[in-house]
């Protein structure tokens, strides 16, 4: 069971989110000064349902962003009365290599410098420590690479009262993991399926939709009356735009 449960946890697939997309040639990717996105989040896996808004801001060159790199701010919001507003003294700025717009290596490894905010403090974190912050890891911590993609009939978004013609794309991958057990080998296949819609006017890759939807099941090889492999899995997640700008203002504030 031991090996059964390392399998399972050996290369997990990362969360949706905001950059998912960003090495695709078919998204968009156009990171400008001023300009800040809003997506809304649920999460179903396992009988459990999570929900959560995430603000995504690129500052300004008065604000922090410079000829070689932009500066990010990612900032967890709540909501009250219908209206959102940042989590008083939480989030994370990164500041990030605007070679990215060559759509190589990954995303975490175009991270020049990260500064972590809790409770209105701020630290700089290393990369390794970067990796294990929730924040980032649910917004900007995936690189995905599908084996296919395949282009759809455009559909209709409303975003703030506006109706944006998009793009619509299916993206597909799948990955096999083999664990060597005493009597066999245990095989675990996961497929994962994203379905994006993209109007170039929204900031960052133009997303104005995702969803993704992730199946993991197991199988024995041979079969075996001592072990039982894990129960299938499927986790879907849905990413909407829910407001955007292009006139931000720095909220975590300077670092010294």
């Amino acid at each position: 069971m031991v090996l059964i449960s390392c399998l399972l946890g050996a290369r997990p697939v990362r969360a949706l989110d905001v950059f998912t997309l960003w090495r695709q040639p078919e998204i968009p990717l156009q990171i400008a000064e001023g300009s800040w996105v809003e997506y809304r989040t649920q999460t179903m896996a396992g009988g459990r349902r999570e929900e959560g808004i995430t603000r995504v801001v690129c500052l300004d060159r008065d604000s922090g962003s410079d000829e070689k790199t932009w500066l990010l701010e990612l900032l967890p919001l709540v909501e009250e009365d219908g209206v959102t507003h940042p989590l008083a003294g939480e989030g994370v700025q990164l500041r990030i290599s605007r070679e990215l717009l060559n759509r190589e290596g990954t995303f975490l490894a175009a991270i020049v410098e990260a500064v972590q905010w809790r409770g209105g403090k701020a630290q700089k974190i290393s990369p390794a420590e970067l990796r294990e912050d929730p924040l980032v890891a649910a917004t900007l911590a995936s690189d995905f690479v599908p084996d296919s993609v395949v282009q759809k009939d455009p559909t209709t978004r409303v975003v703030q009262g506006v109706q944006f013609l998009c793009d619509q794309f299916v993206m597909a991958a799948a990955d096999t993991q083999v664990a060597d057990l005493p009597a066999g080998r245990m095989l675990q296949f996961t497929t994962r399926e994203i379905v994006a819609a993209v109007n170039a006017e929204a900031p960052f890759l133009g997303l104005t939709y995702v969803s993704e939807r992730v199946r993991a099941e197991s199988r024995l090889d041979p079969p075996s009356r001592r072990f039982k492999a894990p129960a299938a899995r499927t986790r879907v997640e849905v990413m909407e735009l829910v407001a955007y700008g292009h006139e931000s203002e720095p909220f975590l504030g300077a670092v010294d």
